[in-house]
């Protein structure tokens, strides 16, 4: 029986924000930030690393009790280097949850779900995400075995699909697991769909 991985979640909260009038994880949604609620939905696993970069001055003050923040100076060069800088964190051999900040939507039984299956995968399996019909979207959850990929690739994509033969999907009935938030009304859609969940 293979060995039971720790698996530790990642969630990526240093990109910039120009096209709303505050920080991405500072989004509110009822009475939380969009980052709350990511650390909220990772509890039971690992210690949470949270990257800070473009306005992490503003963020910090609000990163829930428990998570651990690593800061990426370096945001600019894109979300991968946010990964990267996390992975260096974690040990060697745990696997992670890529976990972007400005998907508040998702809810903790989907990632509970992520999590059950990732450790009753086939061995050859060794990443697992979620699929709402055609469409994969987030989290994704991902052996240790490829952190090394991470590295040498210009995207997590890349890697995530690279080899369709060892991703293990989940079907799920909600496409809160694609949405996501960049202006305005993309950030109103989601308090709406928020309100009626």
């Amino acid at each position: 029986m293979r060995k039971r991985e720790k698996i530790f979640p990642i969630i990526l909260a240093a990109g910039s924000s120009d096209n709303l009038p505050f920080p991405k994880p500072l989004a509110m949604f009822g009475r939380k930030t969009a980052l709350a609620i990511a650390v909220e939905n990772c509890a039971g696993l690992e210690r949470p690393l949270i990257v800070l970069g473009c306005d992490a001055w503003r963020v910090r003050g609000a990163v829930p009790g428990g998570a651990r923040i690593v800061m990426n100076r370096g945001w600019r060069q894109g979300q991968i280097s946010s990964l990267r800088i996390a992975l260096k964190q974690i040990p060697a051999d745990a696997a992670f949850l890529i976990y972007p900040v400005d998907h508040p939507l998702l809810k903790r039984k989907t990632i509970q779900r992520l999590v059950r299956v990732f450790r009753t995968r086939d061995a050859s399996r060794e990443i697992t995400v979620p699929r709402h019909g055609r469409l994969y979207g987030h989290p994704a959850i991902v052996s240790g075995k490829l952190k090394g990929e991470f590295f040498k690739s210009k995207t997590a994509r890349d890697v995530i699909y690279r080899e369709p033969a060892r991703v293990r999907t989940v079907t799920v009935t909600t496409r809160d697991i694609f949405m996501d938030f960049n202006t305005s009304e993309s950030y109103q859609l989601c308090v709406r769909r928020f309100k009626t969940r």
